[in-house]
């Protein structure tokens, strides 16, 4: 379990936030922005990127628009600030069955990032994949694919609940840990089950936080601790884990022994 009072004492520090209030910044990021446009090594790069992930999806995509959002878009930018590049899709004009394509473009895209480390700047680009019908919470977004903001940040002083934020945060955190507990207790159905529906928690959660007071709430901040502690990553593993061998027949139990090797190395890169 997570000491998330002390960790994230320790991340404020790192970053140079205040606990009561989040450091605004009086410009956006200086090696990033010039004249309000994105740098054009930057976006050449970014583009690179999004052409070799595409490939890497093996199915045909049309994409809708690519962007960056997220603190790096925003004047709360910090040291730790990931580069959040979100790829714009159709989800159902590639399958009618939205869920499974989610869960392909979620497993792609949580690969993607643990393999690869791809820095700018001195910031880590993350990748996600966004359907183009999915209202999506920013203080910025800016378009790699038209070169100007689709929304442009405005510089607004904000105070966070971190209290409340990591209540959340060490709530959910144990219910995922209960999860670990029951795949590991060979108990997959119970926690594939248990796992989507901590899933749909989450995305209610973060929703209802982003409606009510924006991307400073305290809920969608217990999202971002989560998935900074990579514990959103630990049950997206361990409910694809779960299926499979929920899923599976194998008399040698050849692919049980495949899928804990998997979750060992996992657990390794924690």
């Amino acid at each position: 379990m997570i000491d998330f009072n002390q960790r994230w004492k320790t991340h404020i520090k790192e970053i140079d936030y205040n606990p009561s209030s989040l450091q605004v910044k009086d410009n956006l990021h200086p090696d990033f922005w010039q004249k309000g446009r994105l740098n054009q090594e930057a976006m050449e790069k970014l583009r690179q990127i999004v052409d070799d992930v595409v490939e890497m999806l093996e199915i045909p995509v049309k994409i809708r628009d690519v962007t960056i959002t997220g603190s790096i878009a925003a004047y709360n930018w910090h040291a730790l600030s990931d580069i959040d590049l979100h790829i714009l899709l159709d989800f159902r004009e590639i399958d009618e069955n939205f869920d499974l394509i989610k869960d392909y473009l979620d497993s792609k895209r949580i690969n993607w990032n643990k393999t690869h480390k791809i820095m700018i700047f001195g910031h880590e680009v993350e990748l996600y994949f966004q359907d183009i019908n999915e209202e999506h919470h920013s203080s910025g977004a800016y378009s790699i694919l038209g070169d100007d903001w689709i929304k442009e940040p405005v510089r607004e002083e904000v105070e966070m609940d971190l209290a409340n934020a990591e209540k959340k945060a060490d709530a959910i955190s144990r219910e995922i840990d209960h999860v670990s507990e029951l795949f590991h207790s060979a108990k997959y159905k119970e926690a594939y089950e248990y796992s989507d529906k901590i899933k749909a928690k989450l995305r209610k959660l973060r929703s209802s936080g982003l409606e009510r007071e924006g991307i400073y709430s305290a809920e969608n901040l217990a999202f971002k601790i989560l998935r900074n502690e990579r514990y959103l990553e630990k049950l997206s593993s361990l409910k694809v884990m779960a299926y499979d061998l929920m899923m599976s027949v194998s008399g040698k139990n050849n692919i049980k022994i495949k899928i804990m090797e998997k979750w060992s190395k996992f657990r390794k890169n924690v």
